[in-house]
């Protein structure tokens, strides 16, 4: 997929982003693995002097032999814009208390499944859950995943706070690219940080053009509900559908940011970035998506179901 993504670019890639779950499948949901195989299978499409590479961090990459330390969240300068990570617990969970309840309750019930979702249906395959009525949070279960060692949080309490602070520090207007594996908009019930992340990145957005990326729904396209398809590409304007906590459930809230589907590389789709200075100020002034699928008879001339064209170009508005 990358190789692909690369080869249909007419600009070298300074930086790969990924969002986590790189292993785990029905019979091993959680193997052991090195984070150096993945290096080298990007390097081996990508120039490793002059590549970035940047994972964020899944559930299912618990047993990375390398530890938390291999991931990658909070801020990173780049070459005129920035990227931002947010861990798996940091949306999943609203608050510190119920991280941490989280992780008591598997400490106490280390024989039950180590998610905070309940344990899905036989029918509904790898990682899925039925949809919650009414946009209600699932009973939270246990939860021991190595990002509760985020320096920058481990819920959206503790991850937006560090997220606001940090913005308020940057002097210039350079637009943000924040990957999130989990998602805010509400489908699957399994993201009770949603509205605090999405208050934050509405800050933030009225001083630098930010662009949030998500994954972690395949399974429900798998299972062929398209409900996600809304969601592939929404803009400045558009409204979303984001997931609050227990008590709050559903709230329909206006974007004033970007918000758009990194791509799901199980079922090979993927995304590139490119930022233009089209006006040679110094400084990007517009930004395209393209979406790219390995299925050669996939033409995806659209974002999912949005009817926004496939490449999608914004104009950037908060830069000098």
């Amino acid at each position: 997929m990358l190789a692909k993504a690369v080869a249909g670019s007419s600009t070298r890639p300074q930086t790969v982003l990924l969002g986590g779950d790189y292993v785990g499948g029905m019979k091993d949901m959680k193997p052991v693995f090195s984070i150096n195989d993945l290096y080298d299978e990007i390097y081996a499409v990508v120039d490793p002097l002059n590549t970035r590479v940047m994972m964020t961090y899944g559930s299912h990459d618990v047993s990375c032999m390398e530890g938390y330390d291999a991931f990658y969240s909070g801020p990173r300068r780049c070459d005129g814009y920035y990227t931002y990570g947010i861990s798996f617990a940091q949306m999943t969970f609203d608050t510190d208390s119920a991280t941490v309840a989280a992780f008591r309750y598997y400490q106490e019930h280390p024989e039950e499944q180590d998610s905070p979702m309940p344990p899905p249906m036989p029918e509904e395959g790898d990682g899925t859950m039925p949809i919650p009525p009414e946009g209600n949070m699932p009973i939270q279960k246990g939860y021991n995943g190595i990002d509760l060692a985020d320096r920058y949080g481990i819920s959206a309490e503790s991850g937006a706070q560090s997220f606001i602070q940090w913005v308020s520090t940057i002097a210039d207007h350079d637009p943000i690219v924040v990957m999130s594996h989990v998602p805010m908009h509400t489908n699957r019930g399994d993201n009770g940080g949603g509205l605090t992340w999405y208050k934050a990145l509405a800050t933030a957005a009225l001083t630098h053009d930010v662009i949030v990326l998500w994954g972690h729904n395949h399974t429900m396209e798998e299972m062929g509900k398209p409900i996600d398809l809304d969601n592939y590409l929404l803009t400045a304007g558009d409204s979303i559908d984001v997931q609050g906590d227990s008590i709050t459930g559903v709230v329909r809230c206006p974007l004033n940011f970007t918000y758009a589907n990194a791509g799901y590389l199980k079922l090979g789709y993927a995304s590139v970035i490119t930022f233009t200075d089209t006006r040679r100020s110094g400084h990007y002034d517009t930004v395209e998506l393209r979406r790219f699928s390995l299925n050669t008879d996939d033409t995806d001339n659209q974002f999912g179901l949005t009817g926004k064209q496939n490449p999608y170009v914004i104009k950037l508005s908060r830069t000098e």
